[in-house]
């Protein structure tokens, strides 16, 4: 089934000795295009953000209102629009998600309800033109390779906490959807799966719910992107005062950062498994990506290069 665990957070401790309450996607691998992604994803950046990155084991997700789809979040919220129009019009809305429906208001405002949504974005495809012009272009510019079976966890333990509930939901690495027909199939699937849900008993909240659609809306694009063969991870963060870039405050936050192993005093690293550097990017950059491992105490992962003849 398309939801998220409802019953109860995951929580996760961290370093500083309080605990993290998170709501985490179990999107399953047999019901595409709705596909929790497995295997390895390029985060395109530069050498200097690289050696940020693997210092403070911190990766930076952009704000939804930042990002460079204009229509983030928009284009996807109608798809859910209508396939919620549709349900109700054939009269199989349940009087239960109706009323859950009233109480949340319109659906375009739901992106409000939560105090920061952030994207945390890879692509599929290694040694891509395009990330390479568009994320790493110059002659710094490197590609991490992610471990996407690896859990991410929101460096949120040291915010100042507003309330009690559980201030986390997605965390999970999804498949970006361009096609039309199949953002239309999937939507009609989502909202026919949470009406059952509600039916059948299962206890969804409001804030439950208006996630659901978020994080659904979150993984559609406009086809003009497809080529960008995108996977991402989606924070929905509510009650919790979270630290933001420098100099660019309405853009991006610190939140990801490697899993805690339980019982250790400290994240595991996050999973990067490999490092390319740029078609642009000199040969001797090499050696200064392998020093930023060794300089932070971690294992030296192997360093490729692009092979795309760009000048």
């Amino acid at each position: 089934m398309n939801y998220l665990t409802h019953d109860r957070p995951h929580l996760f401790d961290t370093p500083t000795g309080m605990q993290t309450g998170v709501l985490t996607t179990s999107w399953p691998v047999d019901r595409p295009p709705l596909t929790v992604q497995s295997g390895v994803a390029w985060h395109y950046t530069s050498l200097s953000a690289l050696d940020s990155i693997v210092r403070s084991q911190e990766l930076w997700a952009t704000n939804w209102r930042a990002t460079n789809d204009s229509s983030e979040f928009r284009h996807g919220i109608g798809f859910l629009g209508d396939a919620w129009a549709a349900l109700e019009q054939v009269g199989e809305v349940d009087e239960r998600t109706r009323a859950l429906l009233a109480e949340a208001g319109p659906i375009e405002n739901y992106v409000e309800y939560f105090d920061d949504v952030h994207i945390l974005c890879a692509a599929r495809e290694q040694d891509s033109p395009y990330q390479w012009n568009s994320y790493a272009g110059g002659s710094d510019g490197v590609a991490l390779a992610l471990d996407l079976r690896v859990p991410l966890v929101s460096d949120v333990d040291d915010r100042p906490r507003r309330r009690e509930d559980p201030e986390l939901f997605g965390m999970q690495w999804l498949k970006v959807i361009y096609s039309e027909r199949q953002k239309r199939l999937a939507a009609a699937r989502f909202v026919r799966e949470i009406n059952e849900d509600v039916r059948g008993g299962m206890e969804v909240t409001v804030e439950t719910l208006v996630a659901l659609n978020v994080l659904t809306a979150l993984n559609f694009k406009h086809q003009g992107f497809r080529h960008e063969r995108e996977t991402r991870c989606v924070a929905l963060c509510a009650g919790v005062d979270l630290q933001h870039m420098p100099r660019t405050p309405a853009k991006t936050i610190v939140p990801w950062k490697g899993s805690p192993d339980y019982g250790e005093e400290k994240h595991r690293p996050l999973p990067i498994t490999e490092v390319m550097i740029g078609p642009r990017t000199p040969p001797e950059s090499i050696g200064r990506v392998r020093e930023a491992f060794l300089s932070a105490g971690l294992p030296v992962v192997p360093v490729t290069r692009s092979s795309l003849p760009f000048r």
